[in-house]
């Protein structure tokens, strides 16, 4: 590493400098503020410097040392792990620079960037430990720091801010008195959700520590060691291991069923989102379902047998190589079906960052997607690498423009004052920077060339057909097409949230009646309570100024969206050097790039390529033609009744996921209160009181026996005796000396026989 300094700093700056934060806000706001991107940029330099090093021996360390149980910790500086620590780093430093500015004004900023930092090195802590105990620390921490920061504005006193579409009136879930109840659900939702996951996820590391003796990814992935592999499939373990591992990336990355804190994660200020969706949090889902690619692949040894496909499997191979097929059915087809069903949720979404959590779902749907389909591709003898390295890829591609889309988006809220774009509208006009790259990122989410979201999906939706087309089966097919009908419906939400928001007649009436406000504002007092006043309608408190028009932010929230935009457009440029790192590519960069370009256009790849193509064209067309062409039109698609007004409200409750389970919540705590009624304080509270009555009948009887028998028998003897020694003894109380000597004279005679006789001389 960097100067020849241990590896664990790395975990150890972000986390121990969260700890210094709120020590220099007692003596410096502004160190306090830029300290998480220094301790954070710092990190950074070091993940970067870990490029050279990867492949190497994994550094350890004694971490729990007792008779019986030793763990160690263990760092893990495999491709995988530097990438993600790379990408995390970058992100998080990016992103905090952001947050100097777009935070100035907040209160309580100590508690926000000592949260802020935590939350990446909580990241960083689970891609580079190589033991799963001390990773899922990491993943804990990042759960912590998520509830915090969600609900971060908890103290809100405002009433929410009304949806124009009437949302929240029909939807009774989504009523709050206050913006602070609002954001307290929200940060408890995602708590409550991801633990879900979590609980699972712990369960299911014990169960592999059971049978692998550890907690490390390298021993677990040498099914030499101890066969843990075969083992857990004969047992019956293997398949219940692996899906209580992979519910915890279901509840950290809001796969189906588990998606539906993703959205309401929008709460908090817009930095917050940017870190959950681009650097943390959702990516660890991700992450570890890659990890356990590579091990399940490594440890079942399917890797090694398909090397040679006419060999043929043995009887114990059998059961572990159908473990395997069916858990890599099981995540393809989650990641298939969360890819689709939330790009249609966002597609009717009238949130400007809800719009992008959904975007951000369907995308963490499609490397899912990838990764399940890798796993099959090499049990069908295709190999796994190149459907792999695509969901690497788009991690990589994701996290910058997703970042970029967020970041942007906070700049316009901040500008606004509003999270809903139906209130915006003609803001390219005011916003040209941030409106460029808005442009930018919502090209490279819609995977449009040459942009970066173009090679990464397109190669998921490519793999994805190369399976189907091999595998012969239902499920490839219907895994492809909802790989293709994802992508349709990207591009439309992505151009209806360009034009709405930007394109079209302003509608800002609300911000322009406050500066107008503002202005009739006689003295110092009156204004104060206006300033008061208008922070209920502030979706984000900012208190800087309040322009008449909007307008983009200033250079520490504008330079990191430039560095991310970038990117975003030379993506490509960089992509063959992942892949000679990630799968160990030996081709010169050239050589990549062109077979990059070359495959959509070869008899396997530009099949699939058309067919995105025309995806692109079915959801672009209509999406262009409705809100850019003619934004300054009423959208009348969407009638009062009918069809589409039935399909809009079902899309709109998000296919009603979330009221089912509020249901079903009613219904088993219904159940419960009926069961108290009916079982609980007829039968068991019944029995209680019975046996307390039956109780205090015996102890009753058994305190009349006391007082009246035994007492009675005690005292009656006792007063006898002191009667009848009374009457007894009374004589022999003379009072003269001599009878005394005499009585004693006699005892001691008595006393000397005895002894005379007991020695023999009597």
């Amino acid at each position: 590493m960097l100067f020849g300094l241990p590896y664990y700093l790395i975990l150890v700056i972000p986390l121990g400098g969260s700890l210094l934060v709120p020590l220099f806000g007692r003596y410096s706001e502004k160190l306090r503020d830029w300290s998480p991107a220094i301790f954070m940029g710092i990190a950074m330099v070091f993940c970067w410097s870990l490029i050279p090093d990867i492949g190497h021996a994994n550094p350890s360390w004694a971490w729990i040392n007792v008779p019986g149980l030793v763990i160690p910790f263990s760092m893990l500086l495999d491709p995988l792990s530097v990438i993600m620590s790379i990408l995390a780093s970058t992100l998080c430093f990016l992103i905090y620079v952001y947050s100097t500015e777009y935070m100035a004004h907040e209160g309580d900023r100590s508690r926000f960037f000592f949260l802020m930092l935590a939350f990446g090195g909580g990241m960083l802590t689970l891609v580079l430990s190589n033991n799963l105990l001390i990773a899922f620390i990491g993943w804990e921490i990042m759960g912590f720091c998520s509830y915090g920061l969600i609900g971060f504005w908890n103290d809100k006193k405002n009433p929410p801010e009304k949806d124009p579409t009437g949302y929240e009136q029909t939807n009774p879930l989504l009523q709050f008195e206050t913006e602070g109840n609002y954001n307290s659900y929200c940060g408890t939702k995602a708590f409550i959700v991801t633990r879900i996951g979590d609980a699972f996820m712990l369960g299911g590391i014990l169960l592999l520590f059971m049978f692998t003796g550890s907690f490390l990814f390298t021993d677990m992935a040498e099914a030499s060691a101890n066969n843990w592999w075969v083992n857990m499939a004969n047992a019956g373990v293997l398949i219940p291991a692996l899906l209580l591992i992979f519910m915890g990336a279901i509840g950290k990355s809001g796969q189906a069923p588990l998606q539906v804190w993703l959205p309401e994660a929008m709460a908090g200020p817009t930095s917050v989102s940017a870190l959950i969706h681009a650097a943390t949090m959702v990516k660890a889902g991700v992450y570890i379902t890659a990890r356990f690619l590579i091990t399940i692949i490594s440890a079942s040894g399917v890797g090694a047998e398909l090397a040679h496909p006419s060999t043929g499997y043995t009887m114990a191979q059998t059961v572990p190589l159908e473990a395997a097929f069916t858990f890599f059915i099981i995540v393809a087809i989650i990641g298939g079906i969360t890819a689709l069903m939330t790009a249609t949720m966002g597609m009717v979404s009238n949130e400007l960052k809800q719009i992008l959590a959904f975007s951000t779902l369907s995308q963490l749907g499609y490397m899912i997607l990838a990764l399940g389909v890798g796993g099959l591709l090499q049990i069908n003898h295709l190999g796994y690498d190149e459907a792999y390295l695509s969901s690497v890829m788009h991690i990589i591609s994701h996290g910058a423009f997703k970042a970029l889309l967020f970041l942007a988006s906070g700049g316009v809220i901040h500008a606004l004052h509003t999270k809903y774009i139906s209130k915006m509208g003609g803001l390219r006009k005011h916003m040209r920077k941030t409106f460029i790259v808005m442009w930018i990122g919502v090209l490279a989410l819609s995977g449009i060339p040459p942009f970066s979201g173009f090679w990464s999906k397109d190669s998921i939706i490519e793999y994805t057909y190369e399976l189907a087309a091999h595998w012969l089966s239902p499920i490839g097919w219907m895994l492809f097409f909802f790989s293709v009908l994802a992508a349709a419906c990207t591009i439309f939400y992505s151009l209806r949230l360009m034009g709405i928001t930007f394109y079209g007649p302003p509608h800002t009436e609300s911000h322009e009646e406050h500066d107008s406000d503002e202005e009739k504002s006689d003295s110092h007092e009156e204004h104060d309570a206006h300033e008061e006043e208008s922070e209920t309608h502030e979706e984000e408190e900012h208190h800087d100024d309040h322009h008449q028009t909007p307008h983009d932010p200033g250079p520490a929230m504008m330079v990191p969206l430039y560095i991310l935009a970038a990117f975003t457009i030379i993506a490509f440029v960089v992509f063959p050097f992942v892949q000679q790192i990630v799968i160990g590519d030996t081709h010169t960069w050239g050589e990549i790039l062109t077979e990059m370009v070359a495959v959509k256009f070869s008899s396997e790849g530009l099949p699939p390529f058309l067919i995105t193509l025309g995806a692109l064209a079915l959801g672009g067309i209509p999406g262009y033609i409705i809100y850019i062409r003619h934004a300054d039109r009423q959208n009348t698609i969407i009638g009062e009744s009918g069809i589409r007004r039935t399909l809009y409200n079902f899309l709109h409750h998000r296919w009603y996921i979330n009221e089912g389970y509020h249901w079903i919540l009613g219904k088993f705590l219904n159940f419960a209160a009926n069961y108290r009624v009916r079982v609980d304080d007829k039968i068991i509270d019944g029995i209680d009181f019975k046996s307390a009555d039956a109780a205090v009948s015996i102890s009753t009887k058994v305190r009349w026996f006391d007082d009246n028998v035994v007492d009675g028998f005690a005292e009656g003897i006792s007063t006898q005796s002191v009667k009848t020694s009374e009457g007894g003894l009374a004589g022999s109380q003379t009072g003269r000396i001599n009878d005394y000597v005499s009585v004693v004279m006699f005892g001691v005679g008595i006393l000397v026989l005895l002894a005379l006789v007991s020695l023999g001389v009597i």
